[in-house]
C-alpha cells in the first residue's frame, strides 16, 4: 500500500480556498485518508479510501482527478470490483468529452467486461458522450452522414436492446437539439423518456443524461413546466445518489455545483413558481453557491440566482446594475434576449428611459436575429422530417419489390414442384401396376402349391412349374428395383444419354442420312443442354438463397481454369468468333474454389458467344489494386449492353431480349458467387466494342 500512497502524494494536492470558503476540514480529512493508505489498509479497503479521495478531488481539484480515477479503475480490476471500475470509466469519459479518442479508448475497456457486470449503462454513457461529440464538434459533412444513418436505422430497423435503442435514439436527439428545437425535438424526447423510464432503477447515470437534456430543451422550446417537472426529477436522482454513496462508506461526493445549476434553472421558470417556491429555490441555490467552489465561480461570473429571484420580486432598483452587466457578458449570449426583455422592464419601472429605448433596440435586433433563426431552425426541421418519409418510401418500395421478387421465385417453385408431382405420380402408376404383377404371380404359386398337395403324381410337371414361376417373379421383383433406382436418377443422366445416343444413331446412319440426322442431334443436344443449364440455374440460385453454398478453396492455376472454361463452351461458339487469351497475361495462382470460379467463367463466356456472332471473345488476367486483387477480364465484340442496363443485367430473370434462351439468370448467380468468393462481377462501362465484364478474385497465396 505504500507504492499506492506514493502516487497519492505525487499529486500534490493544494488545499484551495474559494471565495473565502474554508477548507481546513477537507484537509483534516485528507491527511487522515492517506495515513490510512499509507498504514495498514488492505487492498480492497484502499479501494473505498481512494474514491473517497476522488470525490474530495472532484470538488476542489478536478485536474487530478482523472489520474486517481484511473488508479481507482485498477486497483478495482485486480480486486473484481466491477462495479467501482466501471464508474471510473464514467467519470473518465464525462471529463473527456471533447476528446473523441480518450472516448474510443474507454469505450473498448467498458466493452471488456463480463455481461454479469452489467456494463451496459457505462457502455451507453459512453456512447452518449460519443453521440454529443459527434453532433457538436465533427466536420459537418461526417455529421450529416452519421445523421441519416442513424435516421435510417431508427425509422426501418430500431433495435430491439433497449440500451442500443437509447443510444439511437438519443443521437437523433441530439443531432436535432443542434439543429431545431421545435416540436420535433419534443416527440423523440417523449420516445427516448418512454425508453428510460422502462430501465433498472439502479441505471441512475442514464436517467440523469436524458433529464439533463430534456430540461434544456423543454426550457428552449417554452414548455416550462416539462422543464421544471425534469429539473425535479434531476433533484430526485441527485439525493438518491448521495444516499447510495453515503451507504457504501462514500460521504464525500459532493453534488452542490450541479444542484446550484438545477436551481438557478428552476428559478429562471419564476413566472410558473410560487412565491414560496420561488423563495426556497433562490435560498438553496446561494445555499450550494457558499458550499461548492465551481458554483461559486459560476455565481461570480453570472449571479444569475440574484437576477431571477429580483425579477421575480419587482427589486427593479437592485437588479438594474446587474442586468446591464450581464447583457454584454459572452457566458450569456443564449438568454441575452430574455435578459434585454428583463433590463426593459426593470428601466421602464425605473423611470430610465435612455436604458429601455438602447435596451428597446437591441432587443429587436435580437428578435430580428431571433426569427432568423427560428425560420432557419424550422426549415432544418421540416428537412428532418422529409427525409425520414422519404427513408421510410424508400423501405416500402424495397419491401414491395423484393414480395414481387419472392412471388416470382415462388411460381417458379409451384411450377417445378407441379412437374415433380407429375413424375411422382407417375412412379405410383408403375409401382401399382408392379404390386399388382407380383401379386398375381403370387397368388399363381399358391394355386400350383394347392395342387402340388392334391395332384401328387402331377409332382414333376408342379415343380418345373414352380420353378418358372419364382424365376418369372424374381425378374419381375429386379425389374421393380431397376425402375425405382432409375427413376431416382438426376435429370442430367436421362438428358446427357439422349444426347449421346443422338449421335451414336449419326455415327452409325449411312452417309445419305448424315446430314438429315445430324441436324436432329444437334438440335437434340442444344435443347438437352438448354433444359440442364435452366435445371442447375434454378438449384443454384436456390442453393444461394439459402446460404447453403459450400467453398472448397485450393490452389488453383487461373490459366489453367480459364482454358478449361474456353472448352466447355466451345461448342457454342460460332465458326467466325475467336477465341483469344492475352499471351502478356501472367500465370497466377491463388487460393479459391476452382469449381465456383469456373462456372463463373462459363456463365460469362456463355453469354459472350450467345451475342457475339463475328469477331472476337478476349479474355485476359492480370493482378490489380496493388496486387491485393487479381482481374480476369472477359471482352466480346458482341452487340453489347444498352445504356441505362448496366445493373440491370445483374437482377434476376432479366433478359433485354426476350426471344434469347434462358431465364436470365447466369449473371446474377456468376455476380453472387464471385462475391462469395470475396471478390465482384461487374460491367466495363468504358468498353464500348461490345461488352466487357471484369471478375475479381483475391489474389491470396496462402
Amino acid at each position: 500500500m505504500k507504492s499506492i500512497f506514493a502516487i497519492i502524494l505525487s499529486f500534490c494536492f493544494v488545499y484551495p480556498c474559494y471565495a473565502g470558503i474554508k477548507v481546513e476540514k477537507y484537509a483534516e480529512i485528507v491527511s487522515a485518508l492517506q495515513n490510512r493508505l499509507a498504514n495498514d489498509c488492505s487492498r480492497r479497503d484502499s479501494i473505498t479510501v481512494l474514491s473517497n479521495l476522488f470525490d474530495i478531488y472532484q470538488t476542489y481539484k478536478p485536474a487530478s482527478s482523472d489520474s486517481v480515477a484511473a488508479l481507482i479503475y485498477e486497483v478495482s480490476l485486480r480486486e473484481e470490483d466491477h462495479a467501482t471500475a466501471l464508474e471510473m470509466l464514467r467519470m473518465r469519459a464525462n471529463a473527456s468529452s471533447s476528446n473523441i479518442e480518450r472516448l474510443n479508448e474507454l469505450l473498448k475497456m467498458a466493452e471488456s467486461f463480463p455481461k454479469d457486470s452489467h456494463p451496459e449503462e457505462t457502455i451507453t454513457f459512453i456512447e452518449m458522450q460519443r453521440n454529443y461529440y459527434y453532433a457538436t464538434r465533427a466536420d459537418l459533412e461526417t455529421r450529416k452522414l452519421r445523421f441519416q444513418d442513424q435516421l435510417r436505422e431508427l425509422t426501418i430497423d430500431s433495435p430491439e436492446d433497449i440500451y442500443e435503442h437509447i443510444k439511437l435514439l438519443h443521437a437523433v436527439c441530439v443531432n436535432i437539439a443542434n439543429e431545431s428545437n421545435g416540436e420535433l425535438l419534443s416527440r423523440y424526447l417523449l420516445e427516448l423518456g418512454d425508453l428510460i423510464d422502462q430501465l433498472p432503477a439502479s441505471d441512475k447515470v442514464l436517467r440523469n443524461i436524458y433529464y439533463v437534456q430534456s430540461a434544456l430543451a423543454y426550457s428552449n422550446v417554452g414548455e416550462h413546466l416539462k422543464a421544471i417537472e425534469a429539473d425535479k426529477k434531476l433533484l430526485d436522482i441527485m439525493d438518491s445518489l448521495e444516499r447510495h454513496y453515503t451507504s457504501i462508506g462514500r460521504p464525500y461526493r459532493n453534488y452542490g455545483a450541479n444542484r446550484y445549476i438545477v436551481y438557478t434553472r428552476l428559478l429562471s421558470q419564476w413566472k410558473q413558481l410560487t412565491p414560496k417556491q420561488i423563495e426556497d429555490y433562490y435560498l438553496l441555490a446561494l445555499k450550494y453557491r457558499d458550499e461548492h467552489p465551481r458554483a461559486q465561480s459560476t455565481y461570480n461570473q453570472r449571479p444569475m440566482p440574484e437576477i431571477y429571484y429580483a425579477m421575480a420580486n419587482k427589486h427593479y432598483e437592485e437588479v438594474m446594475p446587474m442586468l446591464v452587466k450581464q447583457v454584454d457578458n459572452p457566458a450569456n449570449k443564449p438568454i441575452r434576449n430574455i435578459l434585454l426583455k428583463y433590463l426593459i422592464e426593470a428601466s421602464t419601472q425605473t423611470g430610465d428611459t435612455a436604458t429601455t429605448l438602447k435596451a428597446s433596440m437591441e432587443y429587436n435586433k435580437e428578435l430580428e436575429n431571433m426569427l432568423d433563426s427560428r425560420v432557419q431552425e424550422k426549415l432544418k426541421e421540416l428537412q428532418i422530417r422529409y427525409d425520414t418519409y422519404k427513408i421510410k418510401d424508400d423501405y416500402d418500395r424495397l419491401q414491395i419489390d423484393k414480395r414481387e421478387s419472392e412471388n416470382r421465385l415462388q411460381k417458379m417453385i409451384i411450377m417445378i414442384a407441379v412437374i415433380a408431382l407429375l413424375g411422382l405420380l407417375l412412379l405410383v402408376f408403375f409401382l401399382v401396376r408392379l404390386y399388382r404383377h407380383s401379386k398375381k404371380l403370387a397368388d399363381t404359386l399358391a394355386v400350383s402349391n394347392q395342387s402340388l398337395k392334391s395332384e401328387s403324381e402331377s409332382l414333376r410337371a408342379s415343380q418345373k412349374e414352380l420353378t418358372e414361376a419364382r424365376d418369372a417373379a424374381q425378374r419381375a421383383n429386379q425389374f421393380k428395383s431397376d425402375f425405382i433406382k432409375n427413376m431416382s436418377h438426376e435429370v442430367s443422366v436421362p438428358l446427357n444419354a439422349l444426347i449421346e445416343y443422338s449421335h451414336l444413331i449419326v455415327d452409325c446412319a449411312d452417309a445419305s442420312n448424315k446430314p438429315y440426322l445430324e441436324r436432329y442431334a444437334e438440335q437434340v443436344e442444344l435443347n438437352g443442354e438448354f433444359l440442364t443449364a435452366i435445371v442447375n440455374d434454378v438449384l443454384h440460385l436456390s442453393e444461394i438463397d439459402s446460404e447453403s453454398v459450400s467453398l472448397h478453396r485450393q490452389l488453383v492455376d487461373l490459366r489453367k481454369i480459364t482454358e478449361l472454361s474456353v472448352e466447355s463452351i466451345s461448342s457454342r461458339i460460332g465458326p467466325d468468333v475467336k477465341v483469344i487469351f492475352d499471351p502478356e497475361s501472367p500465370d497466377l495462382d491463388t487460393f479459391t474454389d476452382p469449381r465456383r470460379v469456373q462456372q463463373i467463367l462459363v456463365n460469362v463466356l456463355g453469354n459472350a458467344a450467345k451475342f457475339t456472332r463475328k469477331g472476337v471473345i478476349f479474355l485476359e488476367c492480370h493482378p490489380v489494386n496493388n496486387g491485393n486483387d487479381i482481374a480476369i477480364a472477359i471482352s466480346d465484340t458482341g452487340i453489347g449492353i444498352p445504356s441505362g442496363q448496366e445493373e440491370h443485367i445483374f437482377e434476376r430473370f432479366v433478359k433485354l431480349n426476350p426471344d434469347t434462351q434462358g431465364l436470365g439468370l447466369g449473371l446474377p448467380i456468376s455476380r453472387l458467387l464471385a462475391r462469395l468468393l470475396g471478390g465482384d462481377l461487374v460491367l466495363d462501362t468504358t468498353y464500348t466494342r461490345g461488352a466487357r465484364f471484369i471478375l475479381t478474385l483475391p489474389y491470396q497465396v496462402k
